[in-house]
C-alpha cells in the first residue's frame, strides 16, 4: 500500500544517517579508537570537544531514527512474535548504543589525561557497547523484521535480498569488535552502513512510494 509519508521519512532518516557517517568519518575519526592512541586521541577530542560532541548526537538521531524505520518497516508485517521481536531487539540495541555515545562524548572529555587506566577502560566499554552489543541487537532486530518480510511477501526477494546482506555486514562488524580487530571492524562499518542506508530508501520506494511516484 502506498504511504508517501512512510517513503518521504524514509529519506529524512537515510539523510540523518548520512550526515552522521559523514561525521564519524570526517572530522570524528582523529578521535575514534581505529586512529590514534588513546593520548593523541583525547588530546585532539579536548581541541575539537564541540564538534566531537555534535558528531556524538547526531549518530544518537541516527540510532533514533533507526528504530523509527523498523517500527515502519513492521507494519508490513501481521501481527506476531516475529514484528514484535524484530522491532524488540532494535529498541534495546539503542540502550547500550546511547550509553556509549555519552560516554564517548560527555564522560572521556571530563576525565583527566592522567588517569589513563580509566580512560582506557570507558573507551573499551564504550565501543563494546555500542559496536558489539547495540549494533548487535539493531541488526539482529532488522534480521527478524526483514526475513519475516521475506517470508510473507517472496515475491520480493529481489528489494529484500540487499538488506539481508547489510544485517549480516552489520553482524560482522559485531564480530570484529569482539574481536578487536579495528580495521576489520572499520570495513564492515563502512560496507554496511552505506548498503543498509542504501537500502532503506530501495524497500521504502517499492513499499510505500512506487504507486506515487507514477502518479506524480
Amino acid at each position: 500500500m502506498p504511504k508517501p509519508y512512510y517513503f518521504y521519512t524514509t529519506l529524512l532518516i537515510a539523510l540523518l544517517i548520512f550526515v552522521a557517517c559523514l561525521m564519524m568519518n570526517g572530522p570524528m575519526r582523529p578521535g575514534l579508537p581505529v586512529a590514534n592512541d588513546l593520548v593523541t586521541r583525547m588530546a585532539y577530542i579536548n581541541a575539537n570537544l564541540t564538534l566531537w560532541q555534535w558528531g556524538w548526537l547526531s549518530w544518537m538521531v541516527a540510532a533514533l531514527s533507526l528504530l523509527a524505520f523498523a517500527v515502519m518497516l513492521s507494519t508490513e508485517l501481521p501481527h506476531g512474535a516475529a514484528r514484535q521481536y524484530g522491532v524488540l531487539l532494535v529498541a534495546l540495541g539503542m540502550a547500550p548504543d546511547l550509553m556509549a555515545e555519552t560516554l564517548f562524548a560527555f564522560v572521556m572529555p571530563q576525565i583527566s589525561i592522567a588517569n589513563i587506566a580509566l580512560l582506557q577502560f570507558i573507551d573499551n566499554l564504550a565501543m563494546h557497547l555500542t559496536g558489539f552489543l547495540g549494533n548487535g541487537l539493531y541488526n539482529l532486530g532488522g534480521m527478524v523484521l526483514t526475513l519475516a518480510l521475506l517470508k510473507q511477501q517472496p515475491a520480493l526477494k529481489l528489494w529484500l535480498s540487499p538488506g539481508i546482506l547489510a544485517w549480516i555486514l552489520g553482524l560482522g562488524l559485531s564480530v570484529a569488535i569482539a574481536l578487536q580487530q579495528l580495521t576489520l571492524a572499520e570495513y564492515f562499518t563502512a560496507a554496511s552502513m552505506v548498503l543498509s542506508t542504501a537500502w532503506f530508501v530501495l524497500i521504502a520506494w517499492k513499499l510505500w512510494g512506487a504507486s506515487n511516484v507514477r502518479r506524480t
